[in-house]
């Protein structure tokens, strides 16, 4: 008995360990865990209670503040009205609360707030994104759409007017603003932007209202902005990119369907990116943009192809490397004889999509054509799961191309008219290296970031025979590589 009470005693004396790592390790321990093991830490020690609040990256979801329970509930299954009212209290009470105890802790890098919210929450959001710009915070993620909560029901849902953002926030600490990356979905933003807001260098906008004025406000604001996404911004016709200012380097805009016209005149552009309908495109000023990414969508599919297998080239002379997705146009579209030539191309990268069996591949000869200085062919077929085999060949006129060293294939499984494909090549790219083929299919997912996608279970009972055919046809100058 007295041996326990010893040991008891000695433990209650002994210091507190815990406490004594310098802050530097704290910190780092800290960092390491997820904010919600990070405030779970508080019960640790007495000393430890609020270590939790110099955690640097602040994530609010529906799992992460409402649980994992809450979260699984409300994507499967269509929720009454009155849940997710009762949901949103819950949600704006638990972080108001975090937050004021956060406001008391060390810098904060980032805060990303993902959770359907509207208009009635401005308060608390304003508040939230404040005590982050005074914590020196460098990105904010606010994603206030329904699908982030709730799963969407549209006969039961009431919309809720959207959240708008608070610019002045930027501009109102006092001193130089930290916000570096600023990325908004599901909000609206102010009539016009007063505001200097010259510490943004990326702005991400998804299904934002924003106005061509709005958005010309915005980037004369922003004299360091270098890189714009614009991704389903309904209220967008006409844009505009110009000014003496604009320090613009990446500029994406995605699926901006009432979108007509888009001129641009800035000379630091390095890369452009566009997916939507066929507009009108007005390149003024842009000596620096060297890689272009184009996926026409809609009824002007066959005409943005076009245009861009031909105009293209002498509207951007500067281009290096081309991107394109051409979607039900390959077989039909109708290129010119006389074809004009791309310079500078040097990698030109073609996704085609179906790439069907009765394609009569003369696109590939007006590529070598066109495109007389390449250096890499990167091909991404999609091919459809039923072909019909053809009696016949094609008679595809010679093109001998004496540039392209490297030829990557993607989405080959060997049927007819891909084989068709690799023999032309192979016969008029005199002086190529280098040959990778491989069955997965390759997709571009933006800002140079590429998604394989797994070969179709079937292609394991002919990938020998494939394999055995690569090697009879290549000659041994060529390094072959198979996926």
């Amino acid at each position: 008995m007295m041996g326990r009470q010893q040991k008891v005693a000695k433990l209650t004396t002994k210091k507190d360990q815990l406490i004594e790592l310098p802050d530097g390790v704290l910190s780092t321990i800290i960092s390491m865990l997820t904010l919600r093991e990070a405030v779970r830490t508080s019960i640790l020690s007495k000393q430890w209670r609020y270590i939790w609040t110099c955690h640097a990256d602040l994530w609010f979801d529906s799992a992460k503040v409402l649980g994992n329970r809450a979260y699984s509930t409300s994507i499967s299954n269509c929720q009454p009205e009155s849940d997710r009212i009762l949901q949103r209290l819950k949600f704006v009470e638990r972080v108001d609360r975090f937050m004021h105890l956060r406001s008391k802790g060390t810098k904060i890098d980032s805060l990303t707030i993902h959770f359907h919210l509207g208009k009635d929450s401005a308060p608390h959001l304003d508040q939230w994104i404040s005590c982050a710009i005074t914590k020196g915070v460098e990105n904010i993620d606010l994603d206030l759409s329904e699908s982030c909560s709730f799963k969407m029901d549209y006969s039961s849902s009431s919309p809720l007017e959207k959240y708008k953002f608070p610019y002045w926030l930027l501009a109102s600490t006092g001193k130089n603003c930290s916000v570096k990356h600023l990325k908004l979905a599901s909000c609206s933003l102010s009539p016009r932007c007063s505001c200097n807001l010259t510490s943004l260098t990326n702005i991400q906008l998804q299904g934002v209202n924003i106005s061509d004025q709005q958005l010309e406000s915005l980037i004369s604001s922003c004299s360091c902005l270098e890189e714009l996404s614009l991704h389903q911004c309904s209220d967008l016709v006409s844009l505009k990119f110009a000014g003496p200012n604009i320090q613009l380097k990446l500029l994406r805009v995605k699926e901006c369907f009432r979108l007509q016209k888009m001129e641009l005149c800035a000379e630091n552009l390095v890369l452009f990116e566009y997916i939507g309908n066929f507009i009108s495109f007005c390149f003024k000023n842009v000596p620096k943009l060297a890689a272009a990414f184009l996926s026409f969508t809609g009824e002007g599919r066959l005409e943005g192809g076009t245009f861009a297998l031909t105009r293209f080239a002498s509207d951007l002379p500067e281009l290096v490397t081309l991107n394109l997705v051409l979607i039900l146009t390959m077989k039909i579209i109708k290129l010119p004889e006389d074809a004009p030539k791309f310079i500078n191309v040097k990698q030109l990268v073609l996704t085609i999509f179906p790439f069907n069996d009765d394609d009569d591949l003369l696109w590939i000869s007006y590529l070598l054509k066109a495109f007389p200085l390449l250096h890499k062919l990167q091909l991404n077929l999609f091919c459809p799961s039923f072909i019909i085999p053809r009696d016949n060949q094609r008679n595809l006129p010679g093109c001998p191309h004496w540039h392209l060293t490297d030829l990557e294939i993607n989405g080959f499984y060997g049927n007819q008219h891909e084989v068709e494909l690799v023999k032309y090549l192979i016969n008029n790219l005199v002086e190529l290296k280098v040959l990778a083929v491989g069955p997965c299919q390759k997709v571009y997912r933006g800002c140079h970031n590429w998604v394989h996608h797994e070969a179709a279970s079937w292609y394991k009972l002919r990938k020998e025979s494939v394999r055995r055919w690569l090697h009879s046809v290549i000659p041994p100058t060529v390094h072959l590589k198979i996926w």
